[in-house]
């Protein structure tokens, strides 16, 4: 610990679970989530699911202008989840007929494509995603999409501010 770590520890105050930054953001990720798991229930998919299909459908729809493969770990990157988690998540993807796996132009790994049926439920939960996102993050207004940088800076993404007021 250097000096200024202490310096800056010292004017720290204790705070309880109604001022603490991290336990405010861990129970609005609950709270977020909670909502997420009962719209998604309705269309039989968990979170982790709707996570990496959603980013092969953006992955495959990037695919259109470069045409590369979309592995396991490209998806597993770009959603920011663990690989493992990615893998055993895909499994059950692909046995649900939502996701195939190809060869690859490497012989060491597989190029990842959405069923229809998988696409399907995308174009299905998308918009209805949007929605759920848009009613539980009402309360920002005009500082919604100042949050939203600020989590992607938070997770050590380059913020991208839009002016359509999306998230």
């Amino acid at each position: 610990m250097t000096d200024s770590d202490s310096e800056n520890s010292s004017n720290l105050v204790r705070t309880g679970p109604e001022d603490n930054i991290g336990i405010l953001l861990w129970r609005t990720s609950n709270a977020w989530q909670r909502e997420v798991k009962n719209k998604l229930k309705s269309a039989g998919v968990t979170q982790n699911q709707y996570i990496l299909l959603l980013g092969l459908l953006k992955l495959e729809e990037r695919n259109v202008i470069h045409r590369q493969t979309i592995t396991q770990r490209n998806l597993a990157t770009y959603c920011g989840v663990d690989q493992t988690m990615a893998s055993q998540v895909l499994r059950v993807l692909e046995q649900d007929h939502l996701v195939r796996r190809a060869p690859g132009h490497d012989s060491r790994s597989n190029s990842l494509y959405l069923t229809d049926s998988g696409r399907r439920i995308i174009s299905e939960l998308e918009p209805e995603m949007l929605v759920l996102d848009s009613h539980f993050f009402t309360l920002l207004g005009e500082n919604v999409q100042m949050f939203k940088a600020t989590l992607q800076i938070l997770i050590g993404l380059t913020p991208r501010m839009s002016s359509s007021g999306r998230m």
